[in-house]
């Protein structure tokens, strides 16, 4: 990684954080506790490839963190901070297909990690698929207790709640499937794009 690559992504995260604060100082003044998880999250997750490294030693490719940078902002701030998932028509399906197709690059990432990119193909796709659904079912367990403890809405559980959730599932499969697709046909540019990561 570049050191105009480093000063970028460190650039980003300090927007992404002094727009979260922005944020936690408006609710501070305009209470509202459904929002508030979502502001406090966004003044954290930032950070997550920094925890990373730090506790693993895993250096994360740029390329890798600038779209997490990108996906945290449109699917976080934008979508939960700014309420595009109410007001913009399918932006939640269209972030949990998304959120799949990276769940599979993920998957793979952790494939190369631990060296098992030589094994079976077929065992790298089902893993791959199963990991990125497996991340989707966690995010809805996420969701439901968030809505049973704190009394949100995020499944709009009194209208459409398992309607949302099977929709969500499903979105996040075929994105999950599309990304394993990709990751088949496509391994290496994926790799040199996404994957330069080596331990220290």
């Amino acid at each position: 990684m570049t050191r105009s690559q480093r000063t970028l992504l460190v650039l980003v995260q300090g927007f992404l954080f002094t727009l979260a604060l922005v944020l936690l100082i408006y609710l501070l003044f305009n209470p509202d506790f459904y929002r508030l998880g979502h502001v406090i999250a966004s003044l954290f997750l930032p950070f997550l490839p920094n925890l990373i490294h730090a506790v693993s030693k895993v250096k994360i490719s740029f390329h890798m963190q600038l779209v997490y940078f990108v996906f945290l902002f449109v699917s976080l701030f934008l979508g939960a901070d700014f309420e595009f998932y109410a007001k913009v028509p399918h932006f939640d399906k269209l972030m949990h297909f998304v959120s799949g197709a990276l769940s599979a690059v993920l998957a793979w990432y952790i494939i190369k990690l631990f060296k098992a990119d030589k094994t079976n193909q077929v065992f790298r796709v089902l893993f791959i698929i199963c990991f990125s659904v497996t991340i989707a079912v966690v995010w809805e367990f996420l969701e439901f207790a968030c809505d049973k403890l704190l009394g949100a809405s995020m499944q709009q559980l009194t209208q459409v709640g398992v309607d949302d959730t099977m929709f969500d599932m499903l979105a996040a499969s075929i994105g999950a499937l599309a990304g394993t697709a990709i990751l088949v046909y496509c391994a290496k540019p994926i790799e040199q794009f996404f994957l330069g990561t080596h331990k220290e």
